[in-house]
């Protein structure tokens, strides 16, 4: 059983993005943040607990983007962050084609890559297959 953090302002992607999780991960553990904030609230209210082994966060979002969570996460929220460095797998998730986005995602430490949405069952497939050790994924 893995253990998913999506963030995405969008309620109808986070119901594909939730199913295509359960489908490959029955026992799942999903939780969703609708924002930037409630996503960081989220992981400070996991900080005792077991951790996301994969956090999925979308670029464009109405108040902060995606890039803000990250900055945010190492400048604000140094004890979450660290724990999503050595805890976590981090990809970005946006229907951007922009090159600029693929760029900065790259230069992101946390960032592992960047996937286009809606997230599809053979990239996570994938994902999963490519797990390091400390994650968990059933």
């Amino acid at each position: 059983m893995g253990r998913y953090l999506l963030i995405d302002d969008d309620d109808i992607i986070q119901f594909i993005h939730s199913k295509v999780v359960k489908r490959l991960d029955p026992e799942a553990d999903v939780k969703t943040a609708f924002s930037v904030d409630q996503g960081i609230k989220l992981l400070d209210e996991m900080a005792p607990g077991p951790w996301p082994d994969f956090i999925f966060v979308d670029i464009s979002m109405p108040v902060k983007s995606g890039f803000d969570f990250i900055e945010e996460l190492e400048n604000l929220h140094p004890h979450a962050y660290a724990k999503v460095m050595a805890h976590s797998r981090l990809f970005i998730l946006t229907s951007s084609v922009n090159p600029h986005d693929l760029r900065r995602s790259a230069q992101c430490s946390l960032v592992e890559g960047l996937l286009s949405k809606p997230l599809n069952p053979a990239a996570l497939e994938r994902l999963l297959k490519n797990a390091p050790t400390h994650i968990s994924n059933g």
